[in-house]
């Protein structure tokens, strides 16, 4: 952790290492980053918050998941995903609500707006807001797998 960070009350920062046995992850909060209240910041793989990064209030940034593909035991009960590597570059603002998927680089003084989900990166000196909602998959019964849907 760099020098003047600050952490909002009620904000969750957490590691999981890729095996019980093992200290392999990165989370790495760089000099002058502001993480709001009620953030939660999770790290498997890697997390980098690089300097002056701003968070707004109730900012989610995880590099992993759950797996949920096993319709017979319940998803907080399967496994961890791998994910992918969550950079944060210098002096981006990333706005009230927003939740940052694994595998996203938002580039250097980027905007993100409020209420967005970020399935992927954000190229630098960008403003992006908008977050539209759409089925993907649905569980498939009878061929007893998950399946894409048009949406």
């Amino acid at each position: 952790m760099g020098d003047n960070v600050r952490v909002g009350k009620n904000t969750n920062i957490f590691v999981h290492p890729k095996r019980r046995d093992s200290k392999e992850f990165i989370l790495k909060i760089s000099n002058n980053v502001h993480i709001g209240n009620y953030n939660i910041i999770g790290a498997r793989n890697s997390v980098v918050l690089e300097e002056n990064a701003l968070l707004g209030l109730r900012v989610i940034i995880v590099d992993h998941s759950h797996h949920y593909e096993n319709v017979e035991i319940p998803i907080k009960s399967q496994a961890v995903t791998e994910g992918g590597p969550v950079r944060i570059e210098r002096d981006c603002w990333i706005g009230a609500n927003v939740f940052v998927l694994p595998n996203v680089t938002i580039g250097r003084h980027a905007i993100i707006g409020a209420n967005l989900v970020v399935t992927g990166d954000i190229p630098p000196y960008s403003v992006a807001v908008g977050a539209p909602a759409r089925m993907i998959k649905r569980y498939d019964f009878d061929l007893k797998q998950w399946v894409r849907v048009d949406g």
